[in-house]
Parts: C-alpha cells; sequence; structure tokens
C-alpha cells in the first residue's frame, strides 16, 4: 500500500509483454500435463459441448417384454453388468431402454453424432448409460473398435422440423423428423436418468466418466407427441424393441460436459 501522499506507480498500456508472457506460461503449463497424462499420474479431461442448434434429440425405445432375453444375450455384456430399468422420466416407471441421442457437439470430437445406448447396474448398484453401438460424421476413437471410420450422420433443421439421418454405406438405417415447438410440454427428467451420465460404459466395460453442471439438471427438456415424429428404423435393433418410443425428448439450449475418457483403464 503506498504512503499517504505518495502516488500509485505509473501502469504500462502495452500488452504485448503480458501477451508473450501468457502465452509462455501457459504453454509450459499444458506441456507439463501432457507428460503427466502421458507418464499415467494425470487423467486426460476434454471439454464437450452438445450444440443448441440443431438441437439434441433422445428417442427413448422400450425393450419389448419377449425379446428382454434375447436382448440381454445379444448385446453380450462384459462380466460384471446387468441390464437395469431405468425411469427416464419422474413419473416414469422403471423400464429396460434402448435410448438413440442425436446431436452435434464441438470441441476436439465434433460433429453430429448417434448413440445406441442401454443401461447398467455398475458396482455400486445405480444405472449407468452403456452404449453399444456409435456412428460419427467424423472420425472418431473408442475403445471397442479403437479407430473408426466416418459414416454418414446428418442433423439439421429444416421449415420447424429436426430431420436426422444415420446411415452406412449399405444404406440409410435410421430416419427421424421431429417437428419442434417451443408448445411442446416441458418435462422432468428423472434424477437417475441424469445421473446416469456420471459413468458411460462401453461393452467392453471400458468407462468414459463425465462432469456436468447444473446447466443439465435445469435444461428445457420438451416431450414431443407422437403425431409430430415420424421414424424410419432399418436397424439391427428395430427387432428388440416396440416400433413406437415411449419418448421423444429434444434439449432446448446447449449443454456443457468435461469428459475424462477412458476413465478405468
Amino acid at each position: 500500500m503506498p504512503r499517504p501522499g505518495s502516488n500509485l506507480s505509473d501502469t504500462s498500456p502495452s500488452r504485448t509483454g503480458r501477451r508473450l508472457l501468457k502465452r509462455l506460461m501457459y504453454s509450459q503449463l499444458a506441456m507439463r500435463d501432457a507428460f503427466r497424462i502421458l507418464l499415467g499420474r494425470e487423467r486426460p479431461n476434454l471439454h464437450f459441448t452438445v450444440l443448441a442448434d440443431p438441437p439434441s434429440v433422445y428417442i427413448n425405445f422400450p425393450v419389448r417384454k419377449e425379446m428382454e432375453r434375447e436382448f440381454t444375450d445379444y448385446i453380450n455384456l462384459a462380466e460384471g453388468f446387468t441390464l437395469a430399468p431405468i425411469r427416464c422420466l419422474a413419473d416414469d416407471k422403471p423400464t429396460l431402454m434402448l435410448t438413440l441421442n442425436i446431436y452435434e457437439v464441438s470441441g476436439l470430437v465434433h460433429g453430429p453424432r448417434a448413440e445406441w445406448s442401454t443401461y447398467v447396474t455398475d458396482s455400486d448398484g445405480k444405472p449407468r448409460y452403456m452404449v453399444v453401438e456409435a456412428r460419427a460424421a467424423a472420425g472418431s476413437m473408442d475403445p471397442v473398435n479403437l479407430f473408426t471410420k466416418p459414416d454418414r450422420v446428418e442433423h439439421g433443421v429444416s421449415a420447424g422440423r429436426l430431420v436426422s439421418t444415420v446411415a452406412s454405406e449399405e444404406g440409410n438405417l435410421f430416419e427421424s423428423t421431429v417437428r419442434l415447438d417451443k408448445a411442446h410440454p416441458c418435462v422432468r427428467p428423472a434424477s437417475e436418468w441424469i445421473e446416469a451420465n456420471d459413468y458411460i460404459y462401453w461393452r467392453n466395460g471400458v468407462c468414459d466418466r463425465t462432469y456436468y453442471d447444473a446447466g443439465l439438471f435445469n435444461a428445457r427438456v420438451h416431450s414431443v407427441p407422437p403425431e409430430d415424429i415420424a421414424i424410419g428404423d432399418n436397424t439391427h435393433w428395430a427387432r428388440f424393441i416396440d416400433p413406437l418410443p415411449r419418448h421423444v425428448l429434444w434439449f432446448e439450449g446447449a449443454l456443457e460436459f468435461m469428459i475424462s475418457p477412458w476413465f478405468n483403464v
């Protein structure tokens, strides 16, 4: 603190030195973190933003009762996992589900993605997501296939409708058209469905640890009535599920995540 009657020191208006110092200091910190990750002393964390435009959509299909055993055998779960019925909305009854989440992401991973997931009980007895199939417009990595080539995944808004297509070299696998209307009723996701994101498992038991803030709990989630939905499903999953989804939910606003990939490896 300056003495009474003294003047504060002059400040420099130049930001050039500060800019260079910032770059030097934070590049050194990034290099340190890189070496610590390489040596296994620190975990990598990736910023993962699910975009608001186009909005992300969750299509939740109940697994048909008579197909539950065959569905379980088909997935061929890693040892220690069992399928778990789950409530997706607060007023639901627990049901064995197959969820298709289609969204567009920005960050190190980018572009439209489609993920089919079911739900499993982990060692803590809590339901968690398990990704059983993932396709992306850009090439990506996952702990099952390691490096995956890009597929045709399209997800965008046209004339007030959210139009999504997932295709392979053999042709279209899944198509949906969802009319977007903010007058669609807002619903409250069940807390266990949100918290199932904490650990997202893959079929071989490797999991991604996911961190999120209150934005996910407080997101505006709209439920789409059946008359505003058109679905064409030619996937290998179609035989296990009801053709009419339990819910089609679209999120109004972006979702921010921090992901520690392959957390238990």
